[in-house]
């Protein structure tokens, strides 16, 4: 019963996520435009996230973390089937309000994964993000048939939104109501500046984290037309990348108290570097399947080690040290998506891939900072 709410909250809003980018390319010739313009409409939802997270640590103590993510989810889940119907400006402006409801239900579903750590000294922070990756098997495993048997994104959306709100309305009627949060005197700034510490965590998983970011973008597209497979076989390939995912943060609790969260930093991002090689000079499908696996694999534990190095490592309101990490990892990559855009549509998907690579050896370097060391050390001769 303790990871019943995080599951289905992370579960529900990966369902959500992945039908949406899965159907990317049916949604794309809909509004008409090439990649590079995509990319910069998919901007959007990063400008939600920066408007909306200088708010997102005060309405989850406000409201606690319950009620803010019960809230949240189903709003973004209605925003959802609009993204597939409305033209450009429409799309940007639905895309603009999905991050930025989305950014405060992230926000509150962490403090609830972090609550239940503090509250019962039972790791859990991991498998509630393991859920998250279920959930992403689930929805491409279910998109891919979906449009193989050519049913409209717009239906797709609306089916995973009715699955969303049942599911928040079984976390709300389940769970009991949060303890309200004790109001604080001092006053608080708009944006919650990120301290030292945290800028260290950003940098250290921000290789990992755009290499996710471009998966979820740019994925299909590369299975689509580099590897010339169907919409089914895109999907079932796809669902390689969230096993290794799912798989790899059920037990990331686990492998966080054995090898240690330096160690773990280096391995994903390892994993990662191969993957990626793998994937560009896939000569077959199968090859591609097993690079995507080997991504997800890298990519699984980057954000859950980021949340849990910034609860235990940062000062003041864990809410607002999360909105703090937020605010840094978006503005790093916030212009990630319309140049990897710019790259796909005038360059190609194979080179949107290898221009990752140097930035996951920053994460490699940067390991050290997930155990509140410095990243460089030097000794003196």
């Amino acid at each position: 019963m303790t990871l019943l709410p995080p599951a289905l909250l992370y579960f529900s809003n990966a369902l959500l996520f992945i039908s949406l980018f899965t159907r990317l390319p049916s949604i794309q010739e809909t509004l008409q435009v090439d990649k590079a313009v995509l990319g910069l409409a998919l901007l959007s939802a990063p400008v939600g996230t920066f408007l909306a997270l200088p708010i997102a640590g005060r309405i989850t103590d406000r409201l606690t973390p319950r009620l803010t993510a019960v809230t949240m989810l189903p709003i973004v889940a209605l925003l959802s089937p609009l993204l597939t119907i409305f033209p450009l400006p429409g799309f940007i402006l639905c895309f603009f309000l999905f991050g930025f409801f989305r950014t405060i239900f992230d926000v509150a579903a962490n403090m609830i994964s972090a609550g239940i750590e503090a509250r019962t000294g039972v790791k859990v922070l991991s498998r509630s993000h393991g859920f998250w990756s279920v959930g992403l098997l689930v929805g491409s495993l279910a998109s891919g048939f979906l449009a193989e048997e050519g049913i409209s994104p717009t239906i797709q959306q609306s089916m995973a939104t009715i699955l969303v709100l049942l599911a928040c309305l079984t976390v709300f009627l389940l769970t009991p109501a949060d303890p309200p949060s004790v109001p604080t005197k001092k006053r608080r700034s708009a944006y919650v500046l990120p301290d030292r510490t945290i800028l260290l965590i950003c940098v250290m998983v921000f290789g990992l984290c755009i290499v996710e970011g471009a998966i979820y973008d740019w994925g299909i597209f590369f299975l689509r037309e580099e590897l010339r497979v169907d919409p089914a076989l895109a999907g079932t390939l796809y669902a390689a990348f969230t096993i290794g995912m799912g798989a790899t943060r059920m037990m990331g609790d686990m492998l966080r108290d054995r090898f240690g969260a330096l160690a773990l930093i280096r391995m994903s991002a390892v994993t990662v570097a191969v993957g990626i090689v793998l994937l560009v000079t896939s000569p077959s499908y199968i090859y591609a399947g097993v690079a995507l696996f080997l991504i997800g694999c890298g990519i699984a534990l980057a954000f859950p080690l980021a949340v849990a190095t910034t609860i235990a490592l940062g000062k003041g309101q864990p809410s607002e040290n999360l909105a703090a990490l937020a605010l840094t990892l978006m503005l790093s990559t916030i212009g990630i998506p319309p140049l990897l855009g710019f790259i796909a549509e005038h360059v190609s998907l194979t080179a949107t891939f290898l221009v990752l690579l140097p930035c996951v050896l920053i994460s490699f370097l940067m390991a050290p900072v997930a155990e509140g060391k410095r990243p460089f050390r030097f000794r003196k001769q």
